[in-house]
């Protein structure tokens, strides 16, 4: 019975989240709204975690197996990632140092405002 129960709460999540994607005709996917909406039910007590253990805890478990299809979708571009491999390797790693840079230049201006007040 608390499979049923756990089962049906993170459904109805689903079942919620794709009649408002429809209703609002919205491209936000279904089931990020619904693990949204279950975590807002979770946060503020509605639901309770050890409702969801039971269905949770064996998703959770085989989580991996939701992403081979990224894998098998790197796998078949292969060849276009083989052709532009330097463009891609330059964008690894200029994006994030730029980031960082910028991210620290920040940093560093607002904590020198702050010594000088």
């Amino acid at each position: 019975m608390k499979y049923l129960f756990s089962s049906a709460i993170i459904l109805a999540c689903l079942a919620v989240a794709k009649y408002l994607s429809l209703l609002l005709n919205s491209s936000f996917p279904a089931p990020l709204l619904a693990m949204v909406m279950l975590l807002l039910l979770l946060l503020t007590g509605v639901v309770k975690e050890h409702q969801l253990k039971p269905t949770a805890s064996p998703l959770l478990n085989y989580m991996p197996l939701f992403f081979i299809p990224a894998g098998v979708g790197i796998v078949e571009h292969l060849g276009l990632i083989g052709q532009h491999w330097s463009l891609l390797l330059t964008v690894f790693i200029i994006v994030p140092l730029s980031s960082v840079l910028l991210i620290g230049g920040v940093i560093a201006y607002f904590k020198g405002r702050e010594n000088d007040d």
